[in-house]
């Protein structure tokens, strides 16, 4: 017997049982050129049950497989198989734990399918393995652009979409769509997720025009679950690009697909971006990032020393984030250059190599010595007693006790003499304030509570 007739019938097979074989077969083969590799071993491990009448019953034990072939390839196999049988059928999908699913309506039988050149597959996501949610230091000045990613990322609220994050360079808006793809490839592993620039997708669209493949160009976005563009402001003034990126944004959003975008300016603010791109911007959630606040400029110090395994000294970071105020990417560059400093020459982390690092950013980074009388209202503002009653004469507790502490803050800030502290709270005689200084000195060790009023006020003093 030839092997073409092995082929065709098996023992105990009929003709129709081996015509539904071989039919299979092919549309697996196809099939497989179609869906992604993670997918695969689910259509593979699909085995024929039987064909009634227009039905073609298959079997799936996998209950995650089947439901992922079911909403993904369900009809394009029904295509396949009616094609191969020259009929058209319905297909069930069904496993030994599931009821059969309600029938898709039969197709017309189509003449056999051309060749379809297979669509080259997404770039693999580009994502800093340091930029996750749990790097992501969260302060006043980006709460709602956190909890925002946080929840596109987690799936729980649909109505941030498009998800628009805006600020000015460097407050980790990047960060955000790295976290946002990191933790969607951990809840969905085989999730399609495009991350790109606008400056990229420029290019790339000016690219497929000149090569005549606008339509494929479009066609790579159909089926992505997570798009992903930063710095989006660079479509600006591009009249054909931001056509295009008008279609690709309306196919993405009527399928339900989660759009998110960075840029450095409110979608109202973006010149030469046309309105109907601006108002699809702010169709969902708009959520801006300020500039950190002195507090949280620490805490991504010593977060991300922490991560280098690095000990930062707490005066160090206080220095640092005093200094460089509007910009994360800066703060955190600077301190890489530090630790990076620190390990080559094997001089200690400190104030004074931090100096030294500030400076070669061109940051003037001597502490600045304030004078005498900037430190006495300094120390009146902060415990919200009168000027003129802490430099006069008034012997109540409140002010005799302010008195205390500007001279012993005066003191050890300053390193003045007695007599020019004096001075400065107006006192003819220096050994006032040397008794002044003594007091808060036997204070300190049984009051926990004032050490701490002075290390904050020797804190302000020292910016």
């Amino acid at each position: 017997m030839r092997r073409e007739e092995i082929d065709q019938l098996r023992f105990g097979e009929d003709a129709e049982a081996a015509r539904l074989r071989r039919a299979w077969r092919n549309v697996v083969q196809a099939m497989l050129t179609r869906v992604a590799p993670s997918s695969r071993r689910y259509l593979e491990a699909i085995t024929l049950v039987s064909i009634e009448a227009d039905c073609v019953r298959l079997r799936l034990d996998n209950a995650f497989g089947r439901d992922w072939i079911r909403q993904r390839y369900l009809r394009d196999i029904q295509t396949l198989l009616s094609q191969q049988l020259g009929t058209p059928v319905t297909v069930q999908l069904v496993g030994e734990d599931s009821a059969p699913p309600a029938e898709l309506a039969p197709l017309p039988v189509a003449p056999p399918a051309p060749v379809e050149t297979v669509q080259p597959p997404l770039p693999a996501p580009r994502f800093n393995p340091q930029f996750t949610f749990e790097t992501f230091v969260v302060g006043k000045s980006n709460r709602l652009a956190h909890a925002a990613a946080f929840a596109v990322a987690s799936g729980t609220n649909p109505r941030y979409n498009p998800l628009f994050i805006y600020s000015p360079p460097g407050l980790g808006k990047t960060h955000l769509l790295h976290a946002i793809g990191h933790a969607a490839l951990q809840r969905m592993p085989n999730a399609r997720i495009l991350y790109i620039s606008g400056e990229e997708f420029v290019n790339s669209y000016v690219q497929a025009v000149r090569q005549q493949k606008a339509d494929e160009f479009r066609e790579r976005y159909r089926h992505v679950h997570y798009w992903l563009v930063d710095d989006v402001q660079f479509v600006a003034g591009k009249e054909r690009t931001q056509e295009e990126f008008f279609h690709i944004f309306n196919m993405l959003h009527s399928a339900g697909k989660q759009l998110v975008m960075t840029s450095d300016k409110a979608p109202r603010e973006l010149v030469g971006v046309e309105e109907r791109l601006r108002s699809r911007f702010e169709m969902g959630l708009c959520a801006d990032i300020a500039p950190p606040d002195f507090e949280t400029r620490v805490a991504i110090l010593l977060a991300k020393a922490e991560r280098d395994g690095v000990v930062l000294p707490m005066e160090v970071a206080e220095l640092i984030a005093d200094k460089i105020q509007s910009n994360v990417r800066v703060l955190e560059g600077i301190l890489t250059r530090l630790i990076a400093q620190s390990s080559i020459t094997g001089e200690p982390i400190s104030l004074a190599l931090a100096a030294e690092v500030l400076r070669a950013y061109l940051v003037d980074a001597e502490p600045r010595t304030p004078s005498l009388e900037q430190i006495v209202r300094l120390v009146c503002d902060e415990l919200g007693v009168p000027h003129e009653e802490v430099v006069g004469s008034s012997r109540r507790s409140e002010v005799v006790q302010a008195r205390q502490i500007a001279v012993f803050i005066a003191r050890e800030a300053t390193g003045e003499a007695w007599t020019r502290i004096a001075e400065a709270l107006k006192r003819h005689d220096h050994t006032t304030v040397i008794h002044a200084y003594r007091q808060v000195q036997q204070r300190l060790r049984r009051d926990p509570l004032l050490r701490e009023r002075l290390l904050r006020l020797h804190q302000r003093v020292r910016r």
